[in-house]
């Protein structure tokens, strides 16, 4: 009878290529184990891999709405905190304006005055934030802020009224500067006339934040805080008698200015109550979508479990056999 025999060479070499398999198999498993998908998903899905491929379109178009609804959310957010600042810095003004026409004096109107700059400053500093670089209330021409600074409304406020004798002269001249068509729209408002394209929120849904530093409601305010802050200006020639009647009509129109900023506030809440829906919506589709792409590359726990134990006894084995192997010798086996 032939004996056929495997030199010691070869039979080393054959038990180091079953244990880096064993092993390969083992980190597979392992691998699988962890992650709960398999590693090996053509044969997972004995390669039809349409189904798979429509979840992973529609995941990574979420991602994409995902990532444009939080740049929706953080620019409202932003915006709805700066027109804040305006109401509370305009509200601050508007006490104060109602204290000095109750008794009205030319200290009272220092302070008016006073006040009067220092909220126009923290206006305009509002209405000129930016996010990652972007101006948020110049329309289309974010890179540029939208407005001048307090020195030049001031200057340019005050050559519009400059020699004017009457409080119904200077209200007049204020309405006409900030109204369409005036000097605040070649000498103070600096951004674009048109507004930012709509936010896509999927579902055929998108929000638009038309709101530009040049809105009548946000001219309103200016143009009152700049004239407040004018009222004790040496270009502003009125008798006692019109400066008070002036005090008494910015007073007034502080109301109506405030309500106009109050409904720029809801309009602006009113569309992050659309992106706060939008992104429940985003966030319960990306999960549905993920979970039912997993059932496709999913590794059954319990079956890999049962081979994982199955492949480390393996192991085992062929480590005991390499070591035994390894102890040979010739007088071992005489």
């Amino acid at each position: 009878m032939n004996i056929v025999s495997t030199g010691d060479l070869a039979q080393t070499f054959s038990l180091s290529r079953q244990n880096n398999a064993v092993r390969q198999e083992l980190d597979r498993l392992t691998q699988e184990l962890t992650s709960g998908l398999v590693q090996d998903v053509t044969d997972q899905l004995s390669g039809r891999f349409s189904g798979l491929a429509g979840f992973q379109r529609e995941i990574s178009l979420l991602n994409t709405y995902s990532r444009t609804v939080s740049e929706a959310q953080t620019q409202a957010t932003v915006m709805q905190v700066a027109l804040d600042q305006v109401q509370t810095q305009f509200g601050d003004l508007v006490n104060t304006l109602a204290l000095s026409f109750t008794a009205a004096g030319l200290n009272d109107q220092e302070n008016v005055a006073l006040e009067a700059r220092a909220s126009l400053n923290s206006v305009l500093s509002s209405l000129n934030t930016t996010v990652a670089g972007r101006a948020l209330f110049s329309g289309t021409d974010v890179a540029t802020l939208p407005l001048e600074t307090e020195e030049t409304v001031l200057t340019n406020v005050r050559a519009a009224i400059s020699g004017l004798t009457t409080a119904a002269d200077v209200t007049a001249a204020a309405d006409a500067y900030f109204g369409p068509g005036g000097g605040f729209e070649t000498d103070i408002y600096r951004g674009a006339t048109t507004d930012l394209a709509e936010f896509d929120l999927g579902a055929g849904e998108s929000v638009n934040f038309a709101l530009r530093a040049d809105n009548q409601a946000i001219r309103d305010v200016l143009k009152t805080t700049a004239l407040a802050a004018l009222i004790t200006d040496p270009g502003l020639v009125l008798s006692e008698g019109e400066t008070e009647r002036l005090l008494q009509s910015l007073t007034e129109a502080t109301l109506s200015d405030r309500e106009g900023i109050t409904r720029l506030q809801a309009s602006l809440g009113f569309a992050e109550g659309r992106i706060e829906a939008a992104t429940t919506r985003i966030e319960t589709e990306t999960s549905s979508m993920e979970i039912a792409r997993a059932q496709l590359i999913e590794a059954d726990p319990f079956e890999t479990a049962t081979e994982l134990e199955a492949v480390q006894i393996r192991l085992e084995m062929l480590y005991t056999l390499t070591a035994r192997s390894s102890r040979l010798s010739l007088v071992n086996f005489l």
